[in-house]
C-alpha cells in the first residue's frame, strides 16, 4: 500500500510539473475530443476530393480560426489586439494560395504591413507599444497563414501528397492524444505518435500514393512525428503559455511545419 501510495504521489508531482512547463502540450482532455477529431478529419477529406475551391475555405477557416484563437489568449491576458486582424488576414493569405504561389507571397507581404500599419495608428506614436502589438500578431497569424497557404499549394500540386500528410498527421494526433493524454511524462505520447505514422507510412509507401516512390515515401514519413511534436512547440510559443485555450490553433498544431516542409519538399525534390 506505501508503495502504491509513493507511485501515486510521484505520478501527480510529475503531471504538475508538465503542466507549468511553457511550452510542452497540454491535453485537454474535457469534452468528446475524438468524435470532434473525426469530424474535423472527415472534413477535411471531403474538402480535398471537392477540389481547390473547397480546400482553400476549409483550411482557410480552420488556419484563421487558429491564429484568431492565439491572439485572442494575448487579449486576454490584456494586451491590447484585435484578433480579427489575425482572423481576416491569415483567412485572405490562404485564399490566395488557391490562386497561386506568388500571390500568397503577396498576401504575407501585406500580412506583415497591415499588421505593422494597424498597430502603429492603435498605439498613437508609442513605438514600444506598435512594436508590442505588430509583434504579438505576426507572431500569431503568420506561421497559421504560411502552414494553411502552403497545405493548399500541396494539395493544388499532388493531391495525394495532401491527403497522405492528412493521413500522416492524423495518425499522429491519434497516438500522441490517447497515449499521451494519461501518461506522467511528456514523451510518451509523441512516441505513440511516431509509431502511429510509421505504420501509416508503410501503409502509404504499400499503396503507391503518388508522387511518392517506395524511399520517397519513407523519407517523407520520417519527416512527419517530428515535425509534428515541433509544430505542437510552436503553437504554444504562439501562446502566452501551452495551457492557454485556443482549441482552433491546438486542432492545426500537427500541420503548422509538415505543411511547408512537405510542400516545398515535394516541389523542388520530386514534382
Amino acid at each position: 500500500a506505501e508503495r502504491a501510495e509513493a507511485r501515486r504521489r510521484e505520478q501527480v508531482r510529475k503531471l504538475r510539473a508538465r503542466s507549468g512547463n511553457r511550452y510542452l502540450v497540454h491535453y485537454d482532455i474535457d469534452g468528446p475530443r475524438v468524435r470532434l477529431g473525426l469530424a474535423w478529419f472527415v472534413g477535411a477529406v471531403a474538402a480535398l476530393a471537392l477540389g481547390t475551391v473547397a480546400t482553400a475555405l476549409y483550411f482557410g477557416l480552420a488556419f484563421a480560426a487558429a491564429a484568431s484563437h492565439a491572439l485572442r489568449t494575448w487579449r486576454a491576458r490584456g494586451a491590447p489586439v484585435d484578433p480579427r486582424v489575425a482572423l481576416v488576414t491569415t483567412a485572405l493569405t490562404v485564399a490566395a494560395a488557391a490562386v497561386h504561389p506568388r500571390a500568397m507571397g503577396v498576401a504575407v507581404l501585406v500580412l506583415a504591413v497591415a499588421a505593422v500599419a494597424l498597430a502603429a495608428k492603435d498605439a498613437a506614436g508609442d513605438l514600444g507599444a506598435a512594436f508590442a502589438r505588430a509583434s504579438l500578431t505576426l507572431q500569431t497569424a503568420l506561421p497559421a497563414a504560411v502552414a494553411g497557404g502552403c497545405f493548399v499549394l500541396l494539395a493544388e500540386l499532388e493531391l495525394w501528397a495532401a491527403i497522405s500528410l492528412l493521413l500522416l498527421v492524423s495518425a499522429y494526433e491519434t497516438g500522441d492524444f490517447l497515449i499521451g493524454s494519461g501518461s506522467a511524462n511528456a514523451f510518451e505520447g509523441p512516441l505513440a505518435g511516431g509509431v502511429a505514422v510509421l505504420v501509416v507510412t508503410l501503409v502509404v509507401a504499400a499503396l503507391g500514393f503518388p508522387p511518392f516512390g517506395v524511399g520517397e515515401a519513407f523519407a517523407f514519413g520520417l519527416l512527419v512525428a517530428p515535425g509534428a511534436f515541433a509544430g505542437q512547440i510552436l503553437a504554444s510559443v504562439m501562446l502566452p503559455h501551452a495551457r492557454a485555450l485556443a482549441p482552433a490553433l491546438r486542432r492545426v498544431d500537427s500541420l503548422l511545419l509538415t505543411a511547408p516542409l512537405w510542400y516545398l519538399g515535394i516541389d523542388v525534390l520530386i514534382v
